[in-house]
């Protein structure tokens, strides 16, 4: 028997991927990972898919995985060229693909595959709905992928398990003005009331049908006026959302992987009744009684046509692919220029952003403290996220930097690994010594101000200011609350920057109360509904943390029973033509 480990290594998105091939008598046999620094709630999706296909096919010649084409490509390709300079010829099983046209008849049929888009499908399939869950990326889990499984709990059961008596301090009304505070007065209070008096429900639900496990969220943010944020014991959402789909699997619904919602059709009445979509090998009819959008944002979308200078976090495949699938429905849409901008992140290539949201946070309430360039403190750093975003936004070159000492870094670092950064990663980051975006440099205070490009006299000045405020007890700069205020520790310093970034659309398509889809002269459009971030206005011009997730949860249940009511209504309609005599109008015996 000839066994043979080949090393091959490719370029992804986010940078090396090392990973072995096990040949044996010149067959493939397996394919291990071994380094990769590729967001891993995706890429533990599309890894095994890629290397069951290479495996079956034994051949790198197979198709990309759609959503995650260029780490997969680029893993292809390398596999070959390892092969090749290795002399191993495989005997290939590819074979042509015939193209096919396949129809399906569902009840609820449902586009998107992160939270809104599962919530709905969900709550359908467990009214007894026939439903189909279409996504065109080769991955589930849209934009929550990417999120955390950070959630509000208000009004749940699983919220009064979780925070006991303390959760009576919490309930929608409270909620509902949390969010009318924190985006100023900007959220459409129809939605946010459903979005209020829903998410208690929706926690509940999914929970029980998906046999989940919610804790106390690590991080309960200041813009929460109680403690009522809730998540997945790894705080993960590559775990939500394994969970919920193999739950949805299993007790009946069905998943189009890598298929492309291209058309909405209407029959002779102008009625709402099917779509057309295409995967790689199949042009796929789908007959419904009710849709479900919940195809997420368009973020990407504007960011490739510039019309934001703000680096983007979220995924590329956020392309509003509605605004032209469903451009023959008329939708009435709503402030579509509006943009969830966060001040927590790193640039990891031009115009590319990763979050540090919990890191952050974390680091301030240990003490850290935020600069300018300059050198000089630029906020009180223990405030709302949103004075945080001002203050950088303020900036000349909006750009800020925390200044952590080793105990604060440590911590810091630890959430990075823990909320979507690798080892590998950060490392690299440091590598790039300060020369350029992200800058994270380690030294003594001169060293890090000078690779920061930070002035150093006013940096030194300032961090003595600052520790004479924690002597005394009083921050008379920003008025910093005293219990965030702690004295550094030691003469090495971390200096981290940190830029405006956002991955959340705002804005979006207009629903009535349960979240029926309205046309531009605002009238109902029969078996149209939609969830999650396609839909604008609940949250305003300005979201706390967790209320994106929190929307999807919501939004999702209300649709999801709202389209298998519609469905239900359909199939008495039905049943009332069939046993009914249509020119007398009396109900016939059978």
């Amino acid at each position: 028997m000839s066994e043979k480990v080949i090393k091959a290594r490719a370029v992804g998105r986010n940078g090396k991927i090392d990973f072995d091939i096990n040949v044996v008598n010149n067959e493939i046999k397996d394919i291990k990972v071994t380094k990769s620094s590729e967001t891993p709630g995706i890429f533990k999706q599309v890894v095994g898919k890629l290397k069951k296909n290479i495996i079956e096919k034994q051949s790198f010649d197979v198709d990309a995985i759609s959503g995650a084409s260029i780490m997969t490509q680029a893993m292809l390709d390398s596999g070959k060229k390892a092969l090749a300079a290795n002399g191993i010829n495989i005997s290939s099983k590819l074979e042509k693909e015939e193209h096919k046209n396949v129809t399906l008849d569902v009840d609820v049929a449902v586009i998107g595959s992160g939270m809104a888009g599962f919530m709905s499908a969900c709550r359908a399939l467990a009214m007894g709905k026939n439903v189909l869950l279409i996504e065109k990326n080769g991955y589930l889990g849209g934009a929550t992928i990417l999120n955390g499984s950070n959630v509000v709990g208000t009004g749940s059961k699983v919220a009064a398990k979780l925070f006991g008596k303390n959760a009576k301090d919490d309930s929608s009304t409270l909620l509902e003005k949390d969010i009318t505070r924190e985006c100023r007065g900007t959220n459409y209070p129809l939605l946010s009331n459903l979005l209020v008096k829903n998410i208690g429900k929706a926690v509940d639900f999914i929970t029980e049908f998906a046999d989940l496990t919610y804790q106390k969220a690590e991080t309960q943010t200041i813009e929460h006026s109680v403690d009522r944020q809730i998540e997945m014991p790894t705080a993960s959402s590559y775990e939500l959302i394994t969970k919920v789909a193999e739950a949805f699997n299993k007790k009946g619904g069905k998943i189009l992987l890598e298929t492309r919602v291209e058309k909405l059709n209407q029959n002779e009445k102008g009625e709402l009744v099917s779509l057309t979509a295409e995967s790689k090998y199949e042009t796929v009819k789908v007959n419904f009684k009710s849709l479900v959008m919940a195809a997420g944002g368009w973020g990407a979308r504007d960011y490739r046509e510039h019309k934001t200078n703000i680096p983007y976090y979220g995924p590329m495949t956020s392309t509003g692919d509605y605004f032209d699938f469903a451009k023959n429905m008329n939708l009435v849409s709503r402030n579509l220029d509006w943009y969830k901008i966060y001040p927590h992140g790193l640039e990891v290539e031009p115009g590319i952003a990763k979050l540090t949201t919990y890191s952050t946070k974390e680091a301030s309430d240990m003490g850290a403290i935020f600069v300018n360039t300059n050198g000089k403190r630029i906020v009180n750093e223990s405030a709302p996220y949103t004075h945080f975003r001002d203050a950088i936004a303020a900036q000349k070159d909006q750009i800020s930097f925390v200044v952590m000492d080793q105990r604060m870094w440590d911590r810091f670092y630890e959430l990075l690994l823990k909320y979507g950064f690798t080892k590998d990663e950060v490392q690299g980051f440091f590598d790039l010594d300060g020369k350029k975006s992200p800058i994270l440099v380690k030294g003594d205070l001169r060293t890090v101000a000078q690779k920061a490009g930070i002035n150093y006299e006013n940096l030194k000045d300032t961090l003595f200011k600052y520790s004479e405020a924690v002597k005394s007890g009083h921050d008379t700069e920003f008025e910093r609350p005293v219990k965030f205020m702690h004295e550094y520790e030691g003469s090495t310093y971390y200096v981290i920057e940190q830029k405006l970034r956002f991955c959340t659309t705002l804005g979006g398509l207009e629903t009535n109360g349960n979240m029926q889809l309205l046309d531009n002269d605002f009238n109902l459009i029969p078996n149209l509904y939609a969830a999650g971030e396609i839909v604008g206005g609940a949250n305003g011009h300005d979201s706390m943390p967790s209320m994106m997730n929190s929307w999807s949860y919501a939004s999702g249940f209300v649709a999801g029973t709202q389209a298998a009511d519609n469905a239900n209504y359909h199939d008495t309609l039905q049943t009332l033509r069939e046993t009914t005599d249509t020119i007398s109008g009396a109900t016939l015996n059978k």
